[in-house]
C-alpha cells in the first residue's frame, strides 16, 4: 500500500511531526510530494488541511492507517525548495513544522471544513443545549453550521448524529474561489442558419449573427449589453443547441492601468554597478549589497538586472518595505515587464492574491513585486531575488515563523544557485559587517543621477526656538522655507513618525495623565473623531472636560501627532494643498495608490505623513524635506535607537532635491549634538558605522553575539511575576557562565489587551541550548495561564 506522510494544518508543538495516511486507490497516480490534501485528523476525524512531505510504500502491516479524503488541488503547490525552506524556518526560528509550511502558502489557499446538518427525528431526550441547537433545524433541508456561533463542540453533533436526531454532511470549502465568467460560442452551424433564415426569430437571429461576426467566444454579458437582449433569449438559442455557453476561469486584474515605463540609459557608475554584480556572482558570491545614496538609481539597476534575468528565462523576486512604495515599484516594473509581473502584498483582496498566486505558481508571471511575505512566492526557475530598502524592520516578522526575510531570501537562493542583491542608502549594520567579513559583495554609490545633487541639510535646536519665544511646531527656518516653496510652486514634505493629534492628554494640576483601562499606554488624542484611542486594542473613549483625578479644569493636550500638524500648516498656510498619509488616512483599499498620485500630479504642495513616506519615494518637484521631531525614535530603551534614528533622517533627507532644482532639509531637534543626527544630515553612513559598530563591540550587543528574546503573557499578573522568575533559576542552572540573561522584567508596555508583559533576553549563541530552554519555559508554564515566545535576533526589544 501506499503511505503518505502529511504535515496537517495544526500549530501546536505537542502534534509537531508528520502523520501517515493511507493513499486511496482511486488518487495514487494523482498524489505527489508537495501537493495539499484534505485528511481526517483527531479522535473526532475533523477534516483539515495537509501537505504531503513524503511518499513511500509498505507491505500489510497490523498498523490501521486513515485514508486521505481528497486532494485540495489539481497540482504541487510546494515545491522541493519551499519544502526545504519549511524545515530551515522551523530549525532557525524555532515554530513548528505546520507554521512553517503554512505561512508559505497565502491564506487564501486555506480550506475549512463545512458541516451541514438536518433534522430526521423529533423524539428526543437531550440536554438544554442540545434542544436550543435542534430548533434550528428542519428536516427538508441541510443548515450550514458554524461551530463558533453555537454552544455545541463538534463531538456534540457526532452524538446527536450516533442517536439518530440529525443527520450530518461533512465537507470542505476554500476560503477563496476561482473567478469565472460565462462565455457563448456556436455550437450548430446547421442549426444556426435555420434560425437566421427564420424571420419570425429575430432577436435570436441577431444573437446568431453577431457570434458569426465575432468568429470567437463572447462573454453573455457582453451580447447582451451589445444587442440589448435579455438572457431567455440566449436560454433559448442553448434549449435548441444552436449555441452553448461554458465557464471560463480568468484572473482578477490586480493593476490593469499601467503606463509603458522606457528604458533610462544606463549612467557609468549603474552600468559599472551592475556588470560587478552579476561578476561577482559568477564567481560564486551569492549576495550583493547596494550602498547608495538616496536617488543614486538604484532602482534602474534592479530593472536592468530583473531583465537579465528574464532573457534566460529565469524569475524575479523584488521585496519592498511598505505598501505606500509598492504604488510606484508597481508602476516601474509593471510599466517595464507588463503581464508577466504579479503583485503580492497585504492590502490587495483575497481573491486578487489567490489569483497572482496562482499565476505565479503556473508560470504565466515571472517577476513578484510585493512586501515581506513575497518573498514565498512559488516563482518558476526563481534565480534573482532583491530587497529594497534592506534595512527596514518590516522586514522581520512579529508572528511565528519569525523570520527575518533577508535570511530567508539567502537560503533560497543558495539552494537554487541563484543571485540576492540587498539595496539601501543606509545598510543594517549586520549587513555591513557581513561585508567587512567578506560575507557579501559591496557595491557603493556616492553620487546622484542626473543634475540631481544632495540635499544642503540644516540643524535647528529647538531649545534655542523656545527660549527666543517661538512656540509654534515650527522653527522659524521651517517656517520661511514652507513659505518660500509655496511662493516658488515647489512642493513640501514634512516628516512626524507619530500618528494623531496629541500623544497624550494631561492635567496641568496633579500631573494625571489619560491612559487606557486595557494597555499601560497613555491615550492618543484624534480631532477628527474628537476621541482619546489607544493605538494598542483600538479603545475609544470621549476626551474628559474635567480631571478624573482632581476635578481641575486644566486638562491640556500635550505632544504633536500628524493630525495636529496638518491642522497647523492649514492655519499658518491656508492656501496650501494638504495631504496626510499615515495609518489613519490609509486604511481603506487603494488609498496609498490615490494619495500617492494626487502628490505625484501636483494636486498638492504639502504631504505631511510618519516613517511611509520616508522612503522610496520619488517625486521630482519636492525640494523641501522638514523633520518635525528628530528625537522620537533616539531615547527609547533598545540598543537599536541610534541606528534606527540615522536610518530615518537619512531615508526622509533623501525626498528633497530629486529632480533638477536643489533640495532643502530642516531637521529640528532638542539633542542636536548627539552623532546619529550630526552624521545623518552630513549623510556619511561610514562614520556611523564606524562609531555604532564600536559601542556594539563594547556593550556585546548584534552583530556580535546573538539575542534571544523571550515574551512572557498573562492576564494574571501575581502568577506571572512568579513563573517567570522561576523559569530563570532554572535556565541559570543549564546555560553556561559566558551566556548573559538580562531579566526577567516588566516590558517597556507592561499591559496590552489587559495582559501582563515581562520580557527576558539571553545574550549568546544559543541555538545548542534552544530546545532545552524551550522545554524548561514549557514544564514551568504549561498548567499556568502563562504563555510565552520566543524571537530569536529581534530588530527591536520593546
Amino acid at each position: 500500500m501506499i503511505i503518505a506522510s502529511v504535515c496537517v494544518d495544526n500549530p501546536s508543538k505537542e502534534i509537531d511531526r508528520l502523520f501517515d495516511y493511507v493513499v486511496p486507490e482511486n488518487l495514487k497516480e494523482q498524489i505527489k510530494i508537495g501537493m495539499r490534501v484534505i485528511v481526517p485528523f483527531g479522535t473526532s476525524n475533523r477534516l483539515i488541511q495537509a501537505v504531503v512531505l513524503d511518499i513511500k510504500e509498505e507491505q500489510e502491516c497490523e498498523i490501521v492507517y486513515k485514508e486521505i479524503y481528497d486532494i485540495a488541488d489539481e497540482e504541487v503547490v510546494l515545491s522541493n525548495d519551499l519544502i526545504q525552506l519549511a524545515y530551515f524556518m522551523k530549525k532557525n526560528y524555532f515554530c513548528t513544522l505546520s507554521e512553517a509550511i503554512f505561512s508559505i502558502l497565502p491564506p487564501e489557499v486555506h480550506f475549512k471544513e463545512q458541516i451541514e446538518a438536518r433534522l430526521i427525528s423529533e423524539n428526543y431526550d437531550v440536554s438544554k443545549r442540545e434542544a436550543k441547537f435542534l430548533s434550528m433545524l428542519s428536516r427538508e433541508k441541510y443548515l450550514k453550521i458554524d461551530l463558533s456561533t453555537i454552544n455545541l463542540k463538534r463531538s456534540d453533533l457526532i452524538s446527536l448524529k450516533n442517536r439518530g436526531i440529525i443527520d450530518l454532511k461533512v465537507g470542505i470549502r476554500q476560503n477563496t474561489s476561482k473567478k469565472t465568467i460565462e462565455l457563448c460560442r456556436l455550437k450548430d452551424l446547421i442549426k444556426a442558419d435555420e434560425i437566421i433564415n427564420n424571420n419570425r426569430l429575430k432577436q435570436q437571429k441577431r444573437v446568431v449573427e453577431y457570434l458569426i461576426d465575432k468568429g470567437s467566444e463572447v462573454t453573455l454579458s457582453q451580447i447582451i449589453e451589445e444587442l440589448e437582449c435579455t438572457r431567455s433569449v440566449i436560454k433559448a438559442l442553448v434549449d435548441k443547441e444552436v449555441v452553448e455557453i461554458i465557464e471560463k476561469e480568468v484572473y482578477r486584474d490586480v493593476a490593469a492601468d499601467y503606463v509603458h515605463y522606457p528604458r533610462h540609459s544606463l549612467t557609468l557608475t549603474q552600468r559599472k554597478a551592475i556588470e560587478d554584480i552579476l561578476s561577482s556572482y559568477k564567481n560564486g558570491r551569492r549576495v550583493t549589497l547596494i550602498r547608495g545614496v538616496t536617488g543614486c538609481g538604484k532602482t534602474e539597476i534592479y530593472l536592468n538586472l530583473v531583465e537579465h534575468f528574464l532573457n534566460q528565462d529565469y524569475g524575479a523576486i523584488v521585496l519592498v518595505p511598505e505598501i505606500s512604495l509598492t504604488p510606484q515599484t508597481v508602476e516601474r516594473f509593471k510599466g517595464r515587464f507588463g503581464d508577466k509581473v504579479a503583485i503580492l502584498h497585504s492590502r490587495l483582496s483575497e481573491g486578487e492574491r489567490y489569483d497572482e498566486w496562482r499565476r505565479i505558481s503556473r508560470g504565466i508571471a515571472k517577476v513578484v513585486v510585493g512586501a515581506r511575505s513575497a518573498v514565498f512566492a512559488p516563482i518558476v526557475n526563481l534565480k534573482l531575488i532583491i530587497i529594497d530598502e534592506e534595512h527596514e524592520y518590516s522586514y522581520k516578522s512579529e508572528l511565528n515563523p519569525k523570520y527575518l526575510t533577508k535570511d530567508v531570501a539567502e537560503f533560497r537562493v543558495n539552494l537554487l544557485d541563484g543571485l540576492l542583491v540587498l539595496g539601501s542608502a543606509t545598510p543594517s549594520i549586520e549587513s555591513y559587517y557581513n561585508v567587512s567579513k567578506g560575507h557579501y559583495n559591496l557595491v557603493e554609490i556616492d553620487e546622484r543621477i542626473g543634475d540631481s545633487t544632495l540635499p544642503e541639510v540644516k540643524i535647528v535646536d529647538m531649545r534655542n526656538e523656545l527660549a527666543s519665544g517661538n512656540k509654534l511646531i515650527f522653527s522659524r527656518e521651517l517656517y520661511n522655507s514652507i513659505e518660500e516653496n509655496l511662493r516658488n510652486n515647489k512642493q513640501t514634505i514634512l516628516f512626524l513618525n507619530r500618528r494623531g493629534y496629541s500623544t497624550f492628554v494631561s492635567c496641568r494640576q496633579c500631573g494625571y495623565v489619560c491612559k487606557c483601562s486595557n494597555c499601560d499606554v497613555s491615550l492618543t488624542y484624534h480631532i477628527s473623531s474628537n476621541t482619546l484611542e489607544c493605538h494598542y486594542c483600538g479603545q475609544k473613549v470621549n476626551v474628559p472636560n474635567l480631571c478624573p483625578k482632581c476635578g481641575s479644569k486644566y486638562i491640556k493636550y500635550f505632544g504633536a501627532g500628524t493630525e495636529k500638524i496638518e491642522q497647523e500648516v492649514k492655519r499658518l498656510f491656508s492656501g496650501a494643498r494638504v495631504i496626510r498619509m499615515d495609518m489613519d488616512t490609509t486604511r481603506k483599499k487603494g488609498e496609498h495608490e490615490r494619495l500617492y498620485r494626487l502628490f505625484k500630479e501636483h494636486k498638492a504642495d504639502i504631504l505631511i505623513g510618519t516613517q511611509m513616506i520616508s522612503k522610496g519615494m520619488d517625486f521630482k518637484n519636492v525640494t523641501l524635506v522638514g523633520v518635525i521631531a528628530a528625537d522620537t525614535t533616539l531615547n527609547l530603551p533598545d540598543f537599536r535607537a541610534a541606528e534606527r534614528t540615522f536610518q530615518l533622517l537619512v531615508q526622509v533627507a533623501g525626498r528633497a532635491g530629486r529632480g533638477t532644482d536643489k533640495g532643502k532639509v530642516i531637521i529640528q531637534t532638542y539633542e542636536p549634538d548627539h552623532y546619529s543626527i550630526q552624521l545623518a544630515a552630513v549623510q556619511n553612513y561610514n562614520e556611523f558605522y564606524r562609531k555604532e559598530i564600536e559601542i556594539r563591540r563594547l556593550l556585546n550587543n548584534p552583530p556580535f553575539t546573538d539575542l534571544t528574546y523571550f515574551l512572557f503573557t498573562s492576564n494574571r499578573e501575581d502568577e506571572l511575576i512568579k513563573v517567570c522568575k522561576l523559569i530563570e533559576y532554572n535556565i541559570k542552572r543549564v546555560l553556561p557562565k559566558d551566556f548573559t540573561i538580562l531579566g526577567p522584567t516588566p516590558n517597556f508596555i507592561s499591559k496590552i489587551k489587559n495582559t501582563y508583559r515581562w520580557n527576558m533576553v539571553i545574550k549568546g549563541n544559543i541555538i545548542n541550548y534552544i530546545e532545552l530552554i524551550d522545554k524548561i519555559i514549557y514544564d514551568n508554564t504549561r498548567s499556568t495561564s502563562v504563555k510565552y515566545s520566543i524571537d530569536i535576533n529581534p530588530y527591536s526589544l520593546i
